[in-house]
């Protein structure tokens, strides 16, 4: 388990930012990692703790996390291509979305 201390020495708690990364703390001071919900937002962390964002890949399901680290859910786009996740984040691929467009083995609409 990994602890950080603030400056005053105390264990913190919560997000902490180090060195460019964000990690999580969970109420006993340890550090989190894998899922992690925060004032109603998932978020990832990777197994050294550092928040992801981006695609993660995650018991054989596609994520896709904002800049901010939350998790997408519904239609967004990435690089131009429009993709949906389920409420729960999974990516839908090979499939039509609830409001009845396609995507493609990739999870993008294919229109």
């Amino acid at each position: 388990l990994w602890y950080y201390l603030n400056e005053s020495g105390s264990m913190a708690t919560g997000w902490v930012k180090d060195k460019g990364l964000w990690y999580y703390l969970n109420e006993s001071g340890s550090m989190a990692t894998g899922w992690v919900k925060d004032k109603g937002l998932w978020y990832y962390l990777n197994e050294s703790g550092s928040m992801a964002t981006g695609w993660v890949k995650d018991k054989g399901l596609w994520y896709y996390l904002n800049e901010s680290g939350s998790m997408a859910t519904g239609w967004f786009t990435v690089s131009g291509k429009w993709y949906y996740t389920y409420n729960s984040g999974d990516l839908l691929v090979n499939t039509t979305t609830p409001d009845g467009y396609r995507v493609n083995a990739n999870g993008e609409w294919v229109g």
